[in-house]
């Protein structure tokens, strides 16, 4: 279950109705272009149906030049150089706000100034500045000067970051709700802070999180997390210097983490056992990465796991639970990725510039935990995943990822915990603001521990049925839907857009009870928020679901109210 955050809706509530935002971005864009010496605009209306956008500006093409300036432009949250957004309301608004500090952007970018010109490191700068959740969009700009040097502008928007956390949400027939606040630019630093009050169908409690992605304005990035919940407690702090480029030559890092919860356990959607599982994790790890032919890079990894999992009986505890498990080793991770990346929209946001990658991406890792260092059983860690995207034809497009992960038990001489998973994605684009979309998710168990399920229900793709309806080793989901993505602005915040579609799924294999491996069906429709002034790379998900041939003690409808990062 996801948290609905919608209060940024609720501050301006008042709003009234104006123009795109996208349309003011596009306008503001053209006029820096048109000064810079460039007239070309960003059409946002492109009638592509591979829904690829056409670059703006094609950078110059020079060997052995240097970059002899960087200038930034840093859009507000409102642009009120427009008349239809020039109202005391949104002048207030890009006053309260604390700009991201220049010097914050310029550490994100791949190049200084008198550094050498590389069309490469302008085109990732670029998308990395997208990544950032307080920046809605970005772009690098290069111009040849009078001595034949680059000039380099970055033009980026911020977004409105201090928000109330409040939120109700109610999916799969289980209620959430929270209450707090969050911060993701700190006085303009970029950094991130919240502390917030959860309270779901699982636990109830308190959580505090400190971010900081630039650690005194270096690569160095850190984690502070801090959960006091009923039933437990969660601490995560984690150092690392990453691979934050494609070209990093190096990365490094150590976390200590640790949760005490309650776990419950599902039978047709109602928790029918609960237990007490604690977890303690300590990692560290180092990595090189070496640039290859045709965009290509390596990254191998070494590193050292120590993991322990304990398991308790508590009053409520009716089934058998999963035997402690202890292991320490080391481990080897390689890493084939392939940089092919594209701009695209309307993909899993809505009317949004997009990063979307049709290269390779390929993973590994292989551990061995010895009896001799665990006092547990001798076990091989392992698991792998590969995933690609690809335009199959003009109008349309497949994605898809295949995953492995488990251990092999020496002694038992058996795998455990054995899941494998396949997700494959279809985007059928049938006019420019709509498309069918297609998701099939398969995925494969054996061996679980009582503490590991593959549930079918609301939270896996079947909407309308409660959460963890059944449980099983095999699961099967295909979701069909006709997508819209409207050219509409809610209150100036929202860009809208909406879904009719059909699941269909089940779950087969060993049950806690009864093994069920009937197929379930439902209708449904929704609606898709995607915020254009805060919370980057969110989209509001209120969807109406109804079961077909509606089973016993399931209701006629299923709401739910949730966010994702996707449409």
């Amino acid at each position: 279950m996801v948290l609905s955050r919608i209060c940024f809706l609720v501050f301006f509530l008042t709003t009234p109705f104006f123009g795109s935002p996208s349309t003011a971005w596009a306008k503001d864009h053209a006029k820096w272009l048109k000064s810079c010496g460039n007239d070309r605009q960003v059409d946002i209306n492109d009638g592509s149906f591979t829904r690829e956008l056409s670059s703006e500006h094609v950078l110059p093409q020079l060997e052995n030049a240097t970059i002899s300036s960087i200038t930034l432009h840093q859009l507000n949250v409102f642009d009120t150089s427009l008349p239809e957004e020039d109202n005391a309301l949104f002048r207030f608004a890009n006053r309260a706000h604390v700009t991201t500090k220049p010097d914050v952007i310029k550490s994100i970018l791949l190049f200084k100034e008198r550094s050498k010109y590389d069309p490469k490191l302008l085109i990732e700068s670029e998308r990395l500045l997208r990544k950032q959740p307080y920046l809605y969009d970005a772009r690098v700009f290069a111009e040849t000067d009078c001595d034949g040097n680059i000039a380099v502008t970055v033009v980026t928007r911020d977004l409105w970051t201090l928000l109330p956390d409040i939120s109700f949400s109610r999916s799969g027939g289980e209620n959430s709700s929270r209450i707090g606040f969050r911060e993701s630019n700190l006085f303009g630093h970029g950094k991130r802070l919240s502390l917030t009050h959860i309270d779901d169908a699982d636990r109830s409690g308190y959580l505090f999180v400190y971010d900081d992605p630039n650690i005194l304005s270096t690569r160095y990035q850190g984690r502070l997390e801090y959960s006091d919940n009923d039933d437990g407690e969660r601490h995560y702090i984690g150092v690392d210097y990453p691979f934050f480029s494609t070209n990093t030559p190096y990365s490094y890092g150590a976390l200590n983490f640790a949760n005490k919860r309650i776990e419950p356990l599902y039978e047709n959607g109602e928790t029918v056992s609960e237990f007490l599982q604690e977890t303690e994790l300590s990692q560290a790890y180092f990595g090189m990465a070496k640039q290859l032919a045709n965009s290509w890079t390596r990254r191998f990894i070494v590193g050292y796991r120590d993991e322990e999992q304990s398991f308790y009986h508590i009053a409520e505890t009716r089934l058998p639970i999963a035997e402690n498990r202890s292991l320490s080793y080391p481990y080897v991770q390689t890493q084939w990725f392939q940089d092919a990346f594209i701009k695209v929209k309307n993909f899993d946001s809505i009317y949004r510039t997009e990063d979307l990658n049709l290269g390779w991406n390929i993973n590994t890792l292989l551990g061995f935990s010895s009896d001799s260092v665990t006092n547990d059983d001798t076990r091989w860690i392992w698991n792998a995943s590969i995933s690609k995207a690809h335009f199959s034809s003009e109008k349309s497009l497949m994605r898809f990822r295949l995953s492995v992960d488990g251990n092999w038990n020496v002694e038992k001489g058996e795998s455990e915990n054995f899941i494998s998973e396949l997700n494959l994605e279809y985007y059928l684009n049938t006019h420019d603001i709509e498309s069918w979309y297609a998701q099939l998710n398969v995925a494969y168990g054996k061996h679980l521990t009582e503490d590991k399920q593959l549930t079918l229900g609301g939270e896996t793709g079947l909407r309308g049925f409660p959460a963890r309806y059944l449980q099983g080793e095999k699961r099967i989901v295909l979701n069909i839907e006709k997508r819209y993505y409207w050219e509409y602005d809610l209150l100036q915040l929202f860009k809208i857009g909406g879904a009719a579609y059909f699941d269909i799924g089940r779950v087969d294999g060993k049950a806690l009870f009864i093994e069920n491996s009937k197929y379930y069906k439902n209708i449904g429709f929704g609606l898709r928020m995607a915020p254009s002034r805060a919370n980057s790379g969110l989209v509001l998900h209120l969807d109406l679901a109804a079961p077909i041939n509606k089973p016993d003690k399931v209701d006629s409808v299923q709401w739910h109210f949730t966010v994702k990062n996707k449409f």
